[in-house]
Protein backbone atom coordinates (compact mmCIF):
# COMPACT_ATOMS: atom_id res chain seq x y z
CA UNK A 1 0.00 0.00 0.00
CA UNK A 2 1.48 3.66 -0.54
CA UNK A 3 2.56 5.62 1.88
CA UNK A 4 -0.89 7.31 4.15
CA UNK A 5 -1.67 11.11 3.74
CA UNK A 6 -0.30 13.06 7.12
CA UNK A 7 -4.10 13.10 8.50
CA UNK A 8 -4.47 9.32 7.81
CA UNK A 9 -3.69 8.10 11.03
CA UNK A 10 -5.78 10.36 12.73
CA UNK A 11 -8.66 9.98 10.78
CA UNK A 12 -8.28 5.76 11.43
CA UNK A 13 -7.81 6.37 15.70
CA UNK A 14 -10.90 8.41 15.66
CA UNK A 15 -12.58 6.07 13.59
CA UNK A 16 -11.72 3.29 16.20
CA UNK A 17 -12.23 5.70 18.99
CA UNK A 18 -8.92 4.88 20.32
CA UNK A 19 -6.82 7.96 21.55
CA UNK A 20 -3.18 8.79 19.93
CA UNK A 21 -0.58 7.14 22.52
CA UNK A 22 2.78 5.70 23.07
CA UNK A 23 2.68 1.94 21.88
CA UNK A 24 2.20 -0.36 24.73
CA UNK A 25 0.36 -3.81 25.15
CA UNK A 26 -2.60 -2.36 27.07
CA UNK A 27 -2.88 -0.07 23.53
CA UNK A 28 -2.07 -2.69 21.02
CA UNK A 29 -4.82 -4.60 22.88
CA UNK A 30 -7.66 -1.59 22.94
CA UNK A 31 -6.92 -1.24 18.87
CA UNK A 32 -7.26 -4.50 18.32
CA UNK A 33 -10.80 -4.53 20.31
CA UNK A 34 -11.72 -1.14 18.38
CA UNK A 35 -10.73 -2.71 14.12
CA UNK A 36 -13.03 -6.10 14.99
CA UNK A 37 -15.65 -4.72 16.31
CA UNK A 38 -15.69 -1.54 14.05
CA UNK A 39 -14.70 -2.77 11.00
CA UNK A 40 -16.61 -5.73 9.28
CA UNK A 41 -15.92 -8.45 7.67
CA UNK A 42 -17.29 -8.53 4.05
CA UNK A 43 -16.37 -8.81 0.17
CA UNK A 44 -18.13 -6.45 -1.38
CA UNK A 45 -15.09 -4.69 -2.37
CA UNK A 46 -13.50 -7.90 -3.74
CA UNK A 47 -16.65 -8.67 -5.59
CA UNK A 48 -16.67 -4.59 -7.36
CA UNK A 49 -12.88 -5.27 -7.63
CA UNK A 50 -13.17 -7.92 -9.87
CA UNK A 51 -16.21 -6.86 -11.80
CA UNK A 52 -14.14 -3.67 -12.78
CA UNK A 53 -11.12 -5.46 -13.53
CA UNK A 54 -12.69 -7.92 -16.06
CA UNK A 55 -10.29 -10.21 -16.88
CA UNK A 56 -7.49 -8.95 -15.87
CA UNK A 57 -5.46 -7.92 -12.47
CA UNK A 58 -7.58 -6.24 -9.95
CA UNK A 59 -5.57 -2.82 -8.42
CA UNK A 60 -4.04 -2.80 -5.38
CA UNK A 61 -5.58 -1.73 -2.55
CA UNK A 62 -5.07 2.10 -1.54
CA UNK A 63 -4.82 3.66 2.35
CA UNK A 64 -6.77 6.35 1.40
CA UNK A 65 -9.73 5.12 -0.64
CA UNK A 66 -10.07 2.35 2.01
CA UNK A 67 -9.80 4.28 5.46
CA UNK A 68 -12.90 6.83 3.66
CA UNK A 69 -15.14 3.35 2.50
CA UNK A 70 -14.93 2.69 6.42
CA UNK A 71 -15.51 6.12 7.64
CA UNK A 72 -18.66 6.30 5.06
CA UNK A 73 -19.76 3.27 6.49
CA UNK A 74 -19.97 1.75 2.40
CA UNK A 75 -17.49 -1.13 3.35
CA UNK A 76 -15.41 -3.72 5.78
CA UNK A 77 -13.06 -6.07 4.45
CA UNK A 78 -12.00 -9.58 4.51
CA UNK A 79 -8.11 -10.59 5.25
CA UNK A 80 -5.90 -8.53 3.08
CA UNK A 81 -7.53 -5.21 3.58
CA UNK A 82 -8.03 -5.69 7.61
CA UNK A 83 -4.40 -6.59 7.65
CA UNK A 84 -3.23 -4.12 5.46
CA UNK A 85 -4.69 -1.31 6.75
CA UNK A 86 -4.40 -2.14 10.47
CA UNK A 87 -0.69 -3.15 9.85
CA UNK A 88 -0.01 0.21 8.68
CA UNK A 89 -1.64 2.02 11.06
CA UNK A 90 0.38 -0.07 13.88
CA UNK A 91 3.45 0.47 11.80
CA UNK A 92 2.90 4.32 11.57
CA UNK A 93 1.97 4.54 15.65
CA UNK A 94 5.59 3.00 16.05
CA UNK A 95 4.84 -0.97 16.62
CA UNK A 96 7.26 -3.49 15.08
CA UNK A 97 5.14 -4.80 12.70
CA UNK A 98 5.66 -8.13 10.50
CA UNK A 99 2.74 -9.67 8.21
CA UNK A 100 2.69 -13.44 7.82
CA UNK A 101 0.61 -15.41 6.18
CA UNK A 102 -1.80 -18.21 6.98
CA UNK A 103 -3.33 -21.31 5.04
CA UNK A 104 -7.00 -22.05 5.47
CA UNK A 105 -7.62 -22.70 1.47
CA UNK A 106 -4.00 -22.45 -0.08
CA UNK A 107 -0.94 -22.17 1.27
CA UNK A 108 -0.74 -17.98 2.00
CA UNK A 109 -4.30 -17.61 1.66
CA UNK A 110 -5.17 -16.05 5.06
CA UNK A 111 -3.15 -12.94 6.22
CA UNK A 112 -1.95 -12.01 9.62
CA UNK A 113 0.52 -9.68 11.70
CA UNK A 114 3.14 -10.62 14.02
CA UNK A 115 3.41 -7.04 16.20
CA UNK A 116 6.05 -7.00 19.08
CA UNK A 117 4.60 -5.17 22.47
CA UNK A 118 5.08 -5.54 26.24
CA UNK A 119 8.06 -7.29 25.36
CA UNK A 120 6.72 -10.12 23.52
CA UNK A 121 5.54 -10.78 20.59
CA UNK A 122 1.39 -11.25 19.43
CA UNK A 123 -0.25 -12.67 17.00
CA UNK A 124 -3.48 -10.39 15.35
CA UNK A 125 -5.61 -12.21 13.34
CA UNK A 126 -8.08 -9.05 13.09
CA UNK A 127 -9.12 -10.05 9.50
CA UNK A 128 -10.94 -13.45 9.80
CA UNK A 129 -14.43 -12.66 10.27
CA UNK A 130 -14.33 -14.19 14.02
CA UNK A 131 -14.79 -12.70 17.39
CA UNK A 132 -11.11 -12.53 18.23
CA UNK A 133 -10.84 -9.11 20.52
CA UNK A 134 -7.23 -9.29 21.79
CA UNK A 135 -3.86 -10.34 20.65
CA UNK A 136 -2.95 -13.85 20.79
CA UNK A 137 0.28 -14.77 23.03
CA UNK A 138 3.15 -16.92 21.14
CA UNK A 139 4.69 -18.49 24.34
CA UNK A 140 1.73 -20.92 25.19
CA UNK A 141 -2.02 -22.18 24.10
CA UNK A 142 -4.53 -19.54 23.94
CA UNK A 143 -8.14 -20.01 23.92
CA UNK A 144 -10.86 -18.19 22.71
CA UNK A 145 -15.02 -18.40 23.97
CA UNK A 146 -17.39 -15.72 22.78
CA UNK A 147 -20.63 -15.51 21.46
CA UNK A 148 -20.78 -19.26 21.63
CA UNK A 149 -17.65 -19.85 19.79
CA UNK A 150 -14.48 -21.48 20.66
CA UNK A 151 -10.83 -20.94 19.30
CA UNK A 152 -7.96 -22.62 20.47
CA UNK A 153 -4.50 -21.15 19.15
CA UNK A 154 -1.42 -23.45 19.80
CA UNK A 155 2.15 -24.06 19.04
CA UNK A 156 2.33 -27.36 16.12
CA UNK A 157 4.38 -30.17 17.41
CA UNK A 158 5.68 -30.87 14.37
CA UNK A 159 7.22 -27.32 14.05
CA UNK A 160 7.82 -24.60 16.19
CA UNK A 161 7.75 -22.01 13.71
CA UNK A 162 4.04 -22.90 12.83
CA UNK A 163 0.64 -21.08 14.87
CA UNK A 164 -2.50 -23.27 14.95
CA UNK A 165 -5.84 -22.39 14.95
CA UNK A 166 -8.47 -25.10 16.26
CA UNK A 167 -12.44 -24.52 15.99
CA UNK A 168 -14.38 -25.60 18.03
CA UNK A 169 -17.41 -27.83 15.97
CA UNK A 170 -19.78 -30.66 16.97
CA UNK A 171 -18.44 -31.23 20.22
CA UNK A 172 -14.69 -31.27 19.46
CA UNK A 173 -12.08 -28.93 18.31
CA UNK A 174 -11.15 -29.09 14.23
CA UNK A 175 -8.16 -27.94 12.06
CA UNK A 176 -8.89 -24.55 10.14
CA UNK A 177 -5.62 -22.61 10.01
CA UNK A 178 -1.85 -23.05 9.82
CA UNK A 179 0.09 -19.46 10.52
CA UNK A 180 3.62 -19.28 9.16
CA UNK A 181 5.82 -17.36 11.77
CA UNK A 182 7.94 -15.50 9.48
CA UNK A 183 8.09 -12.46 7.24
CA UNK A 184 5.76 -12.89 4.56
CA UNK A 185 6.97 -10.83 1.19
CA UNK A 186 5.06 -8.51 -0.79
CA UNK A 187 5.71 -10.68 -3.70
CA UNK A 188 3.73 -13.07 -1.99
CA UNK A 189 1.07 -11.33 -0.55
CA UNK A 190 0.67 -9.79 -4.20
CA UNK A 191 0.12 -13.38 -5.43
CA UNK A 192 -2.71 -14.16 -2.74
CA UNK A 193 -4.20 -10.89 -3.47
CA UNK A 194 -4.48 -11.73 -6.86
CA UNK A 195 -5.43 -15.75 -6.35
CA UNK A 196 -8.77 -14.48 -4.37
CA UNK A 197 -9.89 -12.75 -6.97
CA UNK A 198 -9.85 -15.11 -9.44
CA UNK A 199 -12.93 -16.55 -10.50
CA UNK A 200 -13.80 -19.95 -9.41
CA UNK A 201 -10.59 -20.16 -7.13
CA UNK A 202 -11.50 -19.31 -3.38
CA UNK A 203 -14.87 -18.03 -1.44
CA UNK A 204 -13.77 -14.23 -1.80
CA UNK A 205 -15.33 -14.37 -5.24
CA UNK A 206 -17.21 -17.07 -5.41
CA UNK A 207 -19.59 -16.57 -2.29
CA UNK A 208 -21.56 -13.36 -1.19
CA UNK A 209 -20.39 -13.18 3.25
CA UNK A 210 -21.08 -10.51 5.69
CA UNK A 211 -20.29 -10.47 9.19
CA UNK A 212 -20.41 -8.47 11.92
CA UNK A 213 -18.87 -8.86 15.77
CA UNK A 214 -19.80 -7.51 18.90
CA UNK A 215 -19.29 -8.55 22.17
CA UNK A 216 -21.35 -11.11 23.12
CA UNK A 217 -22.88 -11.72 19.66
CA UNK A 218 -21.86 -12.75 16.09
CA UNK A 219 -24.08 -12.16 12.85
CA UNK A 220 -23.23 -13.45 9.50
CA UNK A 221 -24.79 -13.65 6.32
CA UNK A 222 -23.55 -16.32 4.26
CA UNK A 223 -24.72 -18.71 1.44
CA UNK A 224 -28.27 -16.32 1.48
CA UNK A 225 -28.51 -17.07 5.31
CA UNK A 226 -28.49 -15.19 7.82
CA UNK A 227 -26.99 -16.71 11.37
CA UNK A 228 -26.93 -14.99 14.65
CA UNK A 229 -24.15 -16.68 17.62
CA UNK A 230 -25.07 -15.94 20.73
CA UNK A 231 -23.66 -17.40 23.87
CA UNK A 232 -27.76 -19.19 23.89
CA UNK A 233 -26.67 -21.03 20.74
CA UNK A 234 -26.69 -20.21 17.24
CA UNK A 235 -30.22 -19.38 15.36
CA UNK A 236 -30.35 -19.39 10.92
CA UNK A 237 -33.02 -17.93 8.94
CA UNK A 238 -33.22 -17.70 4.88
CA UNK A 239 -32.71 -14.25 3.75
CA UNK A 240 -34.42 -14.38 0.16
CA UNK A 241 -37.84 -12.47 0.66
CA UNK A 242 -38.15 -9.45 -0.81
CA UNK A 243 -36.93 -6.80 1.12
CA UNK A 244 -35.10 -8.51 3.54
CA UNK A 245 -31.74 -7.49 2.01
CA UNK A 246 -32.56 -4.27 2.60
CA UNK A 247 -32.08 -5.08 6.00
CA UNK A 248 -28.58 -6.72 5.91
CA UNK A 249 -26.27 -3.41 5.78
CA UNK A 250 -28.00 -1.80 8.61
CA UNK A 251 -27.36 -5.28 10.82
CA UNK A 252 -23.56 -4.98 9.85
CA UNK A 253 -23.36 -1.51 10.95
CA UNK A 254 -22.27 -0.71 7.33
CA UNK A 255 -25.40 1.47 6.08
CA UNK A 256 -24.09 2.82 2.78
CA UNK A 257 -23.01 -0.43 1.86
CA UNK A 258 -23.39 -1.21 -2.08
CA UNK A 259 -24.89 -4.33 -1.79
CA UNK A 260 -27.30 -4.58 -4.59
CA UNK A 261 -24.19 -3.87 -6.70
CA UNK A 262 -22.41 -6.17 -5.24
CA UNK A 263 -25.10 -8.88 -5.42
CA UNK A 264 -24.80 -8.32 -9.14
CA UNK A 265 -21.43 -8.45 -9.52
CA UNK A 266 -21.28 -11.96 -7.47
CA UNK A 267 -23.93 -13.16 -9.77
CA UNK A 268 -22.01 -12.05 -13.07
CA UNK A 269 -18.63 -13.64 -11.96
CA UNK A 270 -20.51 -16.87 -11.21
CA UNK A 271 -22.88 -17.28 -13.31
CA UNK A 272 -25.82 -17.76 -11.33
CA UNK A 273 -29.08 -15.76 -10.82
CA UNK A 274 -30.12 -13.75 -7.67
CA UNK A 275 -32.89 -14.90 -5.12
CA UNK A 276 -36.02 -13.11 -5.54
CA UNK A 277 -36.06 -10.10 -3.80
CA UNK A 278 -31.93 -9.07 -3.87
Amino acid sequence: MPAPSPTWVSRYLALLGVEHAAPSLEQLRQLVRAQVLTVPFENSGSLLRRQAAGAGPVPPLDPEALLAAWEQRRAGGVCFEHTEAFGLLLAELGYPVTPIAGEISFPGSHQALLVEAGGARWLLDVGEGSPLLEPIPLDRAFEVRRAGLGFRFKSDPADAGVWLLERALEGSWKPFCRFWLRPQSRADREVAYQRHHRAGETWVTNSMVLVRCHEDEVVSFREFKLTRFTPAGKATAPVEAPGAWARLPGLAGLPALPLPAAARAWAAINGRALPAGA
